[in-house]
């Protein structure tokens, strides 16, 4: 029931708060302001704001292109791929109760399990959708809802924490529409995209489209606190992405997805016209891997890389923005066993130009393990060109560990260098080791690999976290994993760890064995 408040039984008051209130009306009614607020309890909050008249033309804040016919492109472009995007629905366990005394759950109101909305969109017709990793992650059940409203379980294939990517499967007897994927590198700032979603199909709110245009291309270093993706190069747009509609495309006016919706950036967590996409030609590479391998295969050098000074510039004749230095080359690495040296600039990858360090590491990594690559480099003042076969990232640095920094005594006498546990190998951090997967040094163990569909991978832990608590005890090294996983080993409560992820940001992370 709803109340206007307080009522005052002096009459005087009564009649003055009736006149305040029509003369209030009319000036909010004359400024032409009236708002009325529609709220989705727990989901999204919609406003429409009713213009006044006004004795002056208006103009339109944005002139629509239209076909001959006089019909909006977007009509078609939404025809052709709005039958494509689905509804995600994902539910798991409510990680801020997972550990708790179900008496306290229940003292503050905490449910044991969780769920989230979002949408993907099908890229190949036997079932395989595209979706953030955000929408799908931590659930343990995935429900597919499709514009015609059947609706199937869904297997997850994989995710990629670190692109906030995942690819999930419905069986299907039928052939589906999908979408194409395509080239993201073709966009310009001022082309006109469409984002469409489908966030609430049970609201009736399903397969929502908005228009807007590229606002910028490659955007990085966006911070999302511990879910922020390593990996960045998102377009942004004005296109209004809407709380549900994460994971769903962008599309150009040929009905290709050149992005996949994943953030906002908002004061009130509403759409305000900054909205941002994964590439499509990022996303592509990502998909492919995560179908046929269940996991992302990243290219890897081993070096340590620094922006150029102008000096640095000056002094290596090196045109104005462009390269980036070798800062350090890792023993034992592609980089190393190609011949790259400290202080070399890389002028051009691949037949690419290389403008700075993020984009040179993610040429880098969008190339895959065992894939000759040609450099181009600056030494001493000289262009010089090398190629390197390019190692796996994550499995380079576990195996080369052995043979890096010799004079760090690693204990290679011991035939155990590392110890496993729930689906993770892990060693003592060291501060070496810490500069070798790029994270900041915290005392305890870092992970050094990870065995896909473990309970560690479905939490997304990943080579280069750093753990320094189990089970809130200290872990200095890798002797106390090995003693608090074997104390813990009839544990059938998921168990606490504390963990520094690879942007360094601090969490807690609980593993189910």
């Amino acid at each position: 029931m709803w109340r206007s408040g307080l009522r005052d039984n002096n009459s005087s008051h009564y009649l003055r708060g009736i006149i305040v209130f029509f003369i209030s009306a009319v000036i909010i009614i004359g400024l032409g302001i009236v708002s009325t607020q529609f709220l989705v309890p727990g989901k999204a909050s919609y406003n429409w704001d009713s213009g006044g008249t006004s004795v002056l033309p208006v103009a339109s804040t944005r002139e629509y292109p239209v076909t001959e016919e006089g019909e909006s492109p977007f009509v078609a472009v939404v025809e052709k791929t709005r039958d494509a995007v689905v509804n995600i629905y994902a539910e798991g366990e409510n990680p801020n109760a997972r550990n708790m005394d179900p008496m306290w759950r229940r003292f503050f109101g905490l449910p044991p399990r969780v769920s989230s909305y979002g949408s993907g969109f099908v890229i190949r017709p036997d079932g395989y959708i595209l979706t953030n990793n955000h929408v799908v992650q931590g659930g343990d059940k995935i429900t597919v809802t499709l514009s015609d409203d059947r609706t199937f379980d869904a297997e997850l294939i994989g995710n990629d924490p670190q692109t906030d990517l995942a690819v999930v499967k419905i069986d299907v007897r039928d052939s589906l529409p999908f979408i194409e994927l395509g080239n993201s590198d073709d966009i310009r700032v001022g082309d006109w995209v469409v984002a469409i979603g489908n966030p609430f199909p049970e609201q009736g709110l399903d397969r929502t489209v908005t228009v807007g245009v590229v606002s910028a291309k490659s955007r990085r270093d966006l911070r999302f606190g511990s879910d922020t993706p390593e990996y960045q190069d998102y377009i942004q747009t004005d296109a209004s992405i809407n709380p549900g509609n994460s994971g769903g495309p962008l599309v150009n006016l040929r009905g290709e997805a050149i992005g996949i919706n994943s953030a906002i950036a908002s004061p009130n967590r509403g759409s305000v016209g900054i909205g941002f996409a994964i590439p499509s030609n990022l996303a592509r590479i990502v998909a492919s891997d995560l179908i046929e391998e269940g996991k992302v295969s990243r290219g890897w050098l081993g070096v340590m890389l620094s922006e150029l000074t102008q000096d640095q510039r000056e002094a290596s004749g090196v045109d104005a923005d462009a390269g980036v230095r070798i800062a350090d080359v890792i023993p034992g690495s592609p980089a190393d066993a190609g011949g790259l040296e400290p202080n070399d600039i890389v002028l051009d990858f691949n037949g690419k130009e290389v403008p700075d360090l993020y984009t040179f590491r993610l040429m880098v990594a969008e190339r895959e393990m065992g894939e000759k690559v040609d450099l181009k480099i600056n030494r001493d003042g000289k262009e010089k060109n090398i190629s390197i076969i390019l190692g796996d990232r994550d499995m380079s640095l576990a195996q080369s560990q052995g043979q890096m920094f010799p004079d760090q005594d690693r204990g290679d006498d011991d035939p155990q260098n590392t110890a496993s546990w729930l689906g993770m190998s892990v060693e003592t951090a060291t501060p070496i080791l810490a500069r070798q997967y790029e994270v900041d040094y915290h005392q305890g163990v870092i992970v050094t690999d990870v065995e896909p569909g473990s309970p560690a991978y479905r939490k997304n832990i990943v080579p280069g976290t750093i753990i320094t608590k189990i089970d809130f005890r200290d872990v200095r090294s890798k002797e106390d994993f090995v003693r608090i996983s074997n104390e813990l080993q009839d544990r059938e409560k998921a168990i606490a760890f504390y963990i520094f992820d690879l942007n360094g940001n601090i969490g807690y992370v609980a593993l189910k064995p």
